[in-house]
């Protein structure tokens, strides 16, 4: 009898506390990016950075931190596939596009920091082209890097995947947790061309990735750690 009281109070229990329901990346974009986007090209138009930079902070905050990401598979430029569900430590998923320019200040500094935080976290690069474009562009990353490619030209890029191009665009970088959580965008990845001192542009990505990985403590270094 007891038995069976217990088992009602630990059922009356899970009833009167739900689990949180997770929410997904994708399925957010789906639902706030066109407002998000309708409102921000207003703001652009008109000059206001600011209440740009307020409607994406509003748009993270409220909507996309914490999300979580459903498992895709990606192409390794050196064969076989990446599956996010076999990442077992935070990690970086920077988006490219083969025709910009990618600055050797900035590859420089990813290779650096895939080497300074090597077994920490993984850095993933994923160009929005062919094979053979991304391919010669990963020549210039090291071996802690793994490099990826999307061929939107096959029509078989996962739809889970497309919202991290449709959504900023590319460059953009996304820190993910080791639990596939969703903590930090820097939805313009990359060495502006304001910013062409050798002495300014070498720390730029150091201090942007970081500024991601430290919870906006850019001085800060050591161990990295995501859990809650």
């Amino acid at each position: 009898m007891r038995i069976y009281i217990t088992i009602l109070m630990l059922g009356c229990m899970f009833l009167a506390f739900p689990q949180q329901q997770k929410t997904y990346f994708d399925s957010q974009i789906a639902l706030h990016l066109k407002a998000y986007k309708t409102k921000s090209e207003i703001a652009m138009q008109n000059g206001d950075k600011e209440q740009a930079k307020f409607l994406f902070d509003s748009l993270f905050e409220n909507h996309l931190k914490f999300s979580h990401i459903r498992d895709f598979s990606l192409n390794k430029v050196k064969g076989g596939t990446l599956k996010t569900s076999s990442i077992d430590k935070p990690f970086l998923l920077i988006t490219k596009s083969s025709w910009e320019q990618i600055k050797k200040e900035e590859v420089d500094e990813i290779n650096r920091m895939s080497k300074m935080y090597k077994g920490q976290i993984e850095i993933i690069i994923l160009f929005w082209d062919s094979k053979d474009k991304a391919k010669q562009h990963s020549k210039n990353y090291n071996s802690n890097v793994t490099v990826t490619y999307i061929d939107e030209r096959d029509n078989n890029a996962n739809h889970i995947i497309k919202p991290f191009k449709h959504s900023f665009g590319a460059p953009a970088c996304f820190f993910f947790s080791e639990e596939k959580q969703l903590l930090k965008i820097d939805k313009k990845f990359t060495i502006s061309n304001a910013d062409n001192r050798s002495d300014v542009a070498f720390n730029v990505i150091h201090e942007n990735i970081k500024w991601m990985l430290f919870s906006d403590e850019p001085t800060n270094s050591g161990i990295i750690t995501t859990l809650q």
